[in-house]
């Protein structure tokens, strides 16, 4: 690979990928013709081009594993609160 030429994310659902449209990590949900769908461990989705995306690097790998510990957290705390209100 030439220098300054940035390496082209693999587009296969589950994949982790960086949006540089967005500015925001998430995992390719789907993938239609040169659009992806890609989703946050929130549940927040949207849709981009599969050009705008790159792999993560470790930093965004670390940030996605947080944000999903995250959110189960929360949504385990929330189905306590129900159960026992």
């Amino acid at each position: 690979m030439a220098s300054g030429q940035q390496q082209e994310a693999p587009c296969e659902p589950g994949t982790a990928v960086f949006d540089n449209t967005s500015h925001m990590v998430g995992v390719i949900q789907d993938r239609h013709g040169p659009m992806l769908t890609l989703i946050r461990p929130s549940g927040l989705s949207w849709r981009t081009h599969a050009v705008s995306v790159r792999p993560v690097n470790d930093r965004e790998r670390i940030q996605l594993a947080a944000l999903a510990r995250h959110h189960q957290q929360a949504r385990t705390l929330a189905k306590l609160r129900r159960a026992h209100p």
